[in-house]
């Protein structure tokens, strides 16, 4: 799939722009997969690829705000496309929201290690 433009795409079903999405990220790996393994000869496919995700998202995005955010409940779906949820929604909301258990770890050996320096 190279070279496909935006107004090609925009004649696609939602359904179809969402297994595009998921071929291209698939394809992306395989990519990332085989530069790491010295095994991809033309590494303008990393670029070309991700930019081709990019379209489909951006296509993706435009017929989810046309139809009012959702496809027909598919919204789950299209968030496991790679595409972002709402700004100010609480999908959005819940996945920005930092851990306290993540930061309480480093605090506490911080602290057990000053008091090992103290006793010494």
């Amino acid at each position: 799939m190279k070279g496909v433009s935006a107004k090609d795409l925009r004649g696609n079903d939602p359904a179809e722009l969402l297994s595009t999405a998921r071929k291209l990220q698939e394809d992306l790996f395989k990519h990332r997969l085989k530069k790491n393994t010295n095994q991809l000869e033309n590494t303008a496919l990393l670029r070309s690829t991700r930019r081709e995700i990019a379209r489909v998202n951006t296509v993706l995005a435009e017929r989810l705000r046309a139809l009012g955010g959702t496809l027909g409940g598919t919204s789950a779906s299209a968030k496991s496309a790679g595409t972002a949820a709402a700004p100010g929604s609480a999908e959005g909301a819940a996945e920005s929201a930092p851990k306290a258990s993540a930061k309480a770890k480093p605090a506490t050996k911080s602290v057990e290690k000053s008091a090992k320096k103290k006793e010494s």
